[in-house]
């Protein structure tokens, strides 16, 4: 076993946290480490000298004369393109003895045509050389590409190593440090003097990264000033180590804490920091916030005084733009300039703010020195403890908002600065490549989080340019407001449509706009001055740029081992997902999470991030004529005539309505008829003809012979492909160089071909399955109906029997071959611009994977790639289309429900009805009709629903009693009245009953009559009697738009 391997073996996650690490031999592991590049080394010699004996003496020469009669023109063509190769060929490459592997790669680069005919002058000449060379130089590369993932690893455990030791030599100084707060007593000073100690509980939230930094700052306040003792805790400590935090706030004289939103957290800690004489929330939920106190400022409205004092409320009120959602930006203004001009206001209270807002302004900017000076100033301010040698600096300023590329030294003004600069020296110069904003957190940027170039150079490789900028997180709105423009707002403002009025005239063009804060867009975590939130105005925002608006952030309450195991739970999912969503955000990706302390990136996801955006803005880009959309029906259940329903929609006359929008915006269908009425229908019947297990059987071919049927008439024609298991093992299949550069430091390092195991796990070995969808010589079946550039096809089964959904609670199932055939296919051959789901609901997204937060494992995320994917949903099931959208990247276009109505009674339950109304009346004048009522029940089936139960129940282990028309002389008066109010009354029940009528048919409004019944009226479910009827029977009769 490796020394890498020991170490990874003894390592644990909570280590460094409650116990120095134990010493380790670097020297082994540096020795390890140089011992594998040295080994990759030679290997890249050996493959250099490979390529650099292969085409010596290889000659392009012309083709030989094979007539007399082609000694023409075209062979004398031929011989001058060979010579002018040749030529070429001397010039590029003067010497081949001194060609590289890597020279070989800059050829194909630069000279493609040239390197072509070189390898088949190669391959004439001497085949069997050929064939040799390129058997030993995949091996040889094969050997390196292993040795390099190794060099890797032990690398990568190297990194973590030195880490831990250097942050265990940190812990051990403020584990020193915090030996003086054991030791203090916090004792009341008398009058006039100054405090001899103090005492810090710090706890921090969402900036749990910090948690070293504070530390650090603990270690060095204890060194400046004696008496003053500070202890940090990060939110987790709140569950892992409550006594002791507890027993610190019991102590403390100052509590500070920050980014806390937690529900539970927030409520226990509001209970024990009451005696706390000072506390400074800055940035956390609202009710943590409204505990802040320094001296007579109070941030809770208390007494007649709201807030600050009126002064301070009217210099507060000369900052930002007047808008309420731009209140909180201006508030941070404010902060900026507030210390200073509060000099000048008098009073004790007035003072006491000015400490605060001192205080936040040192926190804000962050870094050690100002959390240092902070505490420092505190310390003197509130309890008038000074250090001798040590005195609070001025604040370090760092910008409250800026761009800043890792190539580049300190930061950009603003986005069009950072363009200008881009556009000369930027790694993506091409024009082409879409353009992406990129919010980043502003903390992260000043405490320098790796992640952050590492995020921005994933997303220049997967050819994107980025646009990043930083923010404090409540001006997220005011950045993608004013400084982000996109080609659909440009034309909106010279048609003289409704834009921003502070859109800044430099503002820089973007393709799409990726929010790595997470929260609402207008606010961020603080949200605006009066906690309310502004989705519509996000929206309004958002709505004039028109481009794709994801969250995509790596995990910042949570740790990566419990997403990977788990999936995204409690706040976290509320920040990542909940809020922005609000907003109108799409395809969230986490992007990783915290190991320790310390924030990491998962690189796949990053790619997988940028893949969508590459997808999303190639479909705006592309012609609708050259657009190639793929759309899914359903089939479930099997066998039944299913195939083509969905729950409440018309799902053949939708279609037809989808394709005749799409032809009317431009959409390629190919030579599809004039009319398209009863083109869904027919276009059903060729889907269901292509179930045929005989046609399946025969493969492609099978299906193909046997056409469209009906759907011909239209213009379709059948479309059908085999995938082979050696194309299926490809496509699921990860690079063989894939390693922790590419996967990050997630619990385990999977295998390239980790999907195809599972699958084989289950379904047995690929090139031996013959199953659902499956031919007989063991080709998975993709078939559809094809119109032009449009594919119509339906979703397979799941094929697994019982309940479907389990497939989401049990993660070693997987899809079957051909499901997971059937959607790359669509990838990779038919290359879908984008796809749809019509109508609810499939199944792609409850397939196995952790149940929220996709990783590289979950199967949706797997299959659906890249694709775009537009989910048309029943609007009454919002808790199983956010699966949709969460799960399966759904971007989701509602339809509304068919007008919905009251039952009512059918002829024979209303004189059910009647009949117990007259009997009711007086039960013992109507003895009579009790044999009648009987043999209603009976005919109407009602007797089981409505059994008669003497005592209410009938005794255990027997069944109910069912009353026939010649019991009725049996049965008492009493005992026959009550039976006879308990049917009556479940026949209202059942004649108030609210079910659809008929279905939906997709942008069709629903005739009048219809219309009026989802508004009022005795059958109306939404307003009852509370709408006026002629009111209703206005807006039904409005035509559509103009109600």
């Amino acid at each position: 076993m490796s020394e890498a391997e020991k170490f990874v073996l003894e390592m644990s996650a909570e280590e460094v946290a409650a116990e120095p690490v134990q010493a380790f031999n670097s020297s082994e592991l540096q020795a390890q480490l140089q011992q594998l590049k040295d080994e990759a080394t030679k290997l890249g010699s050996k493959i250099d000298s490979l390529y650099s004996s292969v085409f010596v003496g290889v000659e392009l020469l012309p083709p030989a004369v094979r007539t007399q009669g082609e000694a023409d023109h075209k062979a004398a063509s031929e011989a001058e393109s060979a010579a002018a190769l040749q030529s070429q060929l001397a010039e590029a490459l003067p010497d081949p003895s001194r060609l590289t592997e890597a020279g070989f790669g800059e050829l194909g680069r630069t000279a493609p045509k040239l390197l072509a005919a070189l390898i088949k002058a190669k391959e004439q000449a001497n085949p069997a050389g050929w064939l040799a060379f390129q058997t030993e130089v995949s091996a040889l590369k094969l050997q390196r590409s292993r040795l390099e993932r190794e060099a890797a690893d032990v690398a990568a455990v190297l990194e973590e190593a030195e880490r831990r030791q250097r942050l265990a030599a940190g812990y051990d100084e403020y584990e020193e440090a915090g030996k003086a707060w054991d030791a203090s007593q916090a004792a009341s000073a008398a009058p006039g003097q100054a405090r001899q100690t103090v005492k810090v509980v710090l706890i921090t939230g969402f900036e749990s990264f910090n948690v070293d930094l504070y530390k650090k700052a603990a270690v060095a306040l204890a060194r400046a000033c004696p008496g003053f003792s500070l202890r940090v805790f990060s939110d987790r400590d709140l569950g892992l180590r409550r006594a002791e935090v507890e027993a610190a706030l019991a102590g403390a004289d100052v509590f500070f804490a920050s980014l806390l939103f937690d529900f539970d957290q927030v409520e226990w800690l509001r209970a024990r920091v009451e005696r706390v004489p000072v506390r400074l929330i800055f940035e956390s939920s609202l009710e943590l916030m409204e505990c802040t106190q320094v001296g007579g400022f109070k941030m809770a409205p208390g007494g007649k005084s709201k807030g600050p004092p009126p002064a301070v409320k009217k210099v507060l009120s000369l900052f930002g733009s007047g808008r309420e959602e731009d209140k909180m930006v201006g508030y941070l203004s404010f902060l900026k300039v507030g210390p200073k001009l509060l000099k000048f206001l008098p009073g004790q209270k007035v003072r006491d703010l000015r400490t605060w807002l001192t205080s936040y302004a040192y926190w804000n900017q962050g870094g050690l020195d100002n959390v240092v000076s902070m505490f420092l100033y505190l310390a003197k301010e509130c309890f008038g403890l000074e250090a001798a040698d040590a005195k609070p600096g001025e604040v370090i300023e760092t910008p409250a908002t800026g761009c800043l590329h890792p190539a580049h030294p300190g930061y950009f003004a603003g986005p069009a600065e950072y363009m200008r600069w881009y556009e000369r020296e930027g790694p993506v110069r091409d024009p082409a490549a879409p353009t992406v904003g990129i919010l980043l957190y502003r903390k992260h940027v000043i405490t320098e989080q790796p992640y952050i170039a590492q995020l921005i150079e994933c997303m220049e490789a997967n050819g994107l340019r980025p646009l990043p900028i930083f923010i404090n997180g409540v001006e997220a709105h005011t950045v993608v407001r004013d400084q982000l423009t996109t080609t659909h707002e440009q034309a909106l403002l010279r048609s003289g449509g409704q834009t921003s009025p502070s859109l800044s005239r430099d503002a820089v063009l973007v393709d799409a706009v990726v929010n790595t804060v997470g929260f609402p867009l207008v606010g961020g975590p603080a949200g605006t001055m009066e906690g309310g939130r502004q989705s519509e105005i996000a929206k309004a925002i958002l709505g004039a740029k028109n481009v794709p608006y994801v969250v995509a952030a790596p995990l910042l309450i949570q740790d990566m081992a419990s997403w990977v195991r788990d999936g995204i739970g409690g706040l976290q999912s509320v920040v990542l997902y909940s809020l922005p969503e609000l907003d109108g955000a799409i395809d969230t990706v986490p992007l990783g999470g915290l190991v320790g302390d310390n924030i990491f990136l998962v690189p796949e996801r990053v790619t997988r991030l940028a893949s969508r955006l590459q997808k999303w803005v190639a479909l705006r880009r592309t012609p609708p004529q050259e657009r190639k959309l793929a759309i899914l029906v359903y089939g479930f259940p099997p066998g039944v005539g299913a195939t083509g329903t969905a729950a409440l929609l018309n799902v053949p006359k939708s279609l037809e309505r989808l394709l005749e929008t799409l032809r009317a915006e431009g959409y390629d269908l190919g030579e599809v008829s004039d009319s398209l009425e009863g083109a869904g229908e027919a276009i059903v019947t060729a889907l269901k003809m292509q179930e045929d297990q005989r046609a399946i059987a025969e493969g492609a071919a099978g299906i193909l012979k046997r056409g469209a049927g009906p759907a011909e008439q239209y213009g379709a024609r059948a479309a059908a492909a085999d995938v082979d298991p050696k194309q299926l093992r490809a496509m699921l299949t990860y690079p063989p160089e894939w390693g922790p550069s590419e996967w990050g430091p997630i619990p385990f390092l999977p295998d390239n071909d980790i999907l195809v195991q599972r699958l084989e796990k289950q379904w047995g070995e690929l090139g031996k399955y013959q199953g659902i969808s499956t031919s007989a010589r063991g080709s998975s079946v993709v078939s559809g109906i094809q119109l032009g550039n449009v594919w119509i096809g339906v979703q397979p089964l799941l094929g697994v029997e019982g309940d479907p959904m389990r497939l989401l609670f049990e993660r070693d199932l997987t899809p079957h071959p051909q499901y997971a055939a059937f959607y790359k296919w669509l990838q990779h051959d038919f290359n879908a611009s984008a796809v749809l789901h019509l109508g609810m609901h499939g199944t792609v997204e409850w397939l196995p994977g952790v149940q929220l937060g996709n990783t590289g494992f979950s199967w949706s995320d797997v299959l659906l790639g890249d694709l775009p994917n537009v989910y048309v949903y029943a609007c009454n099931n919002p808790s199983e289309s956010i699966i949709a959208k969460r799960r399966g990247y759904g971007t989701i276009v509602s339809y509304n429900v068919p007008p919905y109505g009251r039952a009512g009674l059918y002829k024979q339950l209303a004189e059910l009805k009647a009949l117990l109304a007259e009997y009711r009346e007086s039960p013992e004048a109507n003895e009579a009709l009790k044999g009648p009522v009987l043999e209603l029940l009976a005919s109407a089936g009602l007797q089981e629903d409505c059994p008669f139960e003497e005592q209410q129940a009938a005794a255990p282990g027997q069944e109910a009693r069912v009353l026939g028309a010649e019991d009725a002389d049996s049965i008492s008066t009493e005992a026959f009245a009550e039976y006879a109010s308990r049917v009556y009354q479940y026949l209202q029940v059942v004649e108030n009953r609210i079910f659809s009528e008929g279905l939906h048919v997709l942008g069709q409004p629903p005739p009048p009559d219809q219309a009026a019944q989802y508004l009022a009226g005795k059958r109306g479910p939404y307003f009852g009697d509370d709408l006026p009827p002629e009111a209703a029977e206005v807006v039904a009769a409005a035509p559509a738009g103009e109600s």
